[in-house]
């Protein structure tokens, strides 16, 4: 890497940490969660109250240990419960959000709107903002490239498109 991009690396790296930590200090505060446990929830309200984990981890970006870890957690607090699939079968178990997680969810949402406003949207201006959502579509494109599940990943459908 030449020493702009490591320089700039660096500074995203301690940007998004500070970021997480101002956000996740805004959430602990107004709602009791973490910035992980909003996060799950989050993504269950986004999927209509309930989803697999297995989708839920690909979606938010997760290994799945780590979401079975934060399930727990949130079935402990009573945030999200467990669904076996059909005929009990544990395979096609979902998690689904409760109607305390809802009520938890839309607390933390106005802590998480505020940080985002505070400590990111009052940052940039419009070109600034448009610049940054250029860069991370670019970077997000790319990721899915190499991690062999998006756009462009070299599947030989996609190749045919190309010539």
């Amino acid at each position: 890497m030449s020493d702009g991009e490591l320089a700039t690396w660096q500074r995203l790296q301690v940007v998004t940490e500070r970021l997480r930590r101002r956000v996740g200090a805004g959430l602990r505060a107004d709602a009791d969660l973490s910035d992980a446990e909003f996060t799950v929830l989050a993504h269950l309200v986004d999927a209509g109250g309930e989803a697999r984990p297995t989708a839920c981890a690909a979606a938010i970006g997760w290994d799945s240990s780590r979401l079975a870890h934060q399930l727990r957690r949130l079935e402990r607090r009573g945030l999200v419960e467990r669904r076996s699939g059909p005929d009990g079968d544990a395979r096609g178990s979902t998690s689904a959000i409760t109607a305390t997680g809802r009520t938890t969810h839309r607390a933390a949402v106005g802590a998480h709107l505020r940080a985002a406003a505070t400590w990111f949207g009052d940052a940039l201006d419009d070109d600034q903002l448009a610049a940054l959502d250029d860069a991370l579509q670019t970077l997000a494109d790319h990721m899915r490239r190499l991690d062999g599940d998006g756009p462009g990943d070299g599947r030989p459908e996609e190749q045919e498109h190309e010539e």
